[in-house]
């Protein structure tokens, strides 16, 4: 009996020596600057704390930027002005960072991508499909976009220019939309940039982009 009294406890005590032994191990975590990886060894347990103190953050986040709206077409176009309106391109004598999306709303600045991948994820964290994507057209510019699902399908918005896109009926256009050539651009500041920046992009990939998220979402 007794034997039996002291089992179970020294079972606990042996997997929570295991568990302390396992979240010490030494894992690598990767960071770039100025396009160079560079790898830093961490324990595990803080490799994993990190990672739910930037899930928490987002949750937090987007929940302060959103929470007074109802629509989730609402909460989209306000994480698409907030994103273009507080992160601020990257000044010429700070270096180019590429960590986690919570970093770039830390630094407040950022290259193109670090506005897209903040975005995306802050749209994720709202309940919604979100992703983007770059391509280098024949004029050697990069475009890039972030594609978001609504209820009547995937739109695509540019949060480091500030450039959406609307139908003729005012709603936004979704990438069928725009295939079909239903579309015009909504600028939330001062710029050059023209429809016909986009056109070429849009002939030469929304069919791929289409059939690529049919078949993945």
């Amino acid at each position: 009996i007794m034997k039996k009294r002291y089992l179970i406890p020294t079972i606990v005590f042996l997997l929570f020596l295991c568990l302390i032994a396992l979240l010490n191990i030494n894992v690598s975590t990767r960071q770039g600057t100025d396009y160079k990886v560079s790898r830093t060894t961490i324990p595990l347990y803080l490799k994993v704390l990190n990672f739910y103190n930037r899930h928490y953050n987002y949750k937090w986040l987007a929940k302060q930027i959103t929470g007074h709206l109802d629509t989730k077409e609402d909460k989209i176009l306000r994480l698409f002005h907030w994103t273009h309106e507080t992160i601020k391109s990257k000044p010429k004598s700070l270096p180019i960072m590429d960590s986690h999306p919570w970093d770039v709303y830390v630094r407040g600045y950022g290259v193109i991508d670090n506005y897209h991948d903040l975005f995306s994820t802050l749209c994720n964290y709202i309940g919604t499909d979100a992703f983007f994507t770059v391509y280098t057209n024949d004029h050697d510019h990069d475009i890039m976009l972030s594609f978001v699902r609504i209820k009547r399908g995937w739109v695509a918005l540019d949060p480091y220019r500030g450039i959406y896109f609307r139908n003729h009926t005012g709603g936004l256009a979704t990438i069928e939309e725009i295939d079909e050539q239903d579309w015009h651009i909504v600028k939330l500041s001062q710029t050059d940039i023209s429809k016909a920046y986009f056109e070429q992009y849009f002939d030469e990939n929304l069919p791929n982009i289409i059939e690529e998220i049919g078949s993945g979402f």
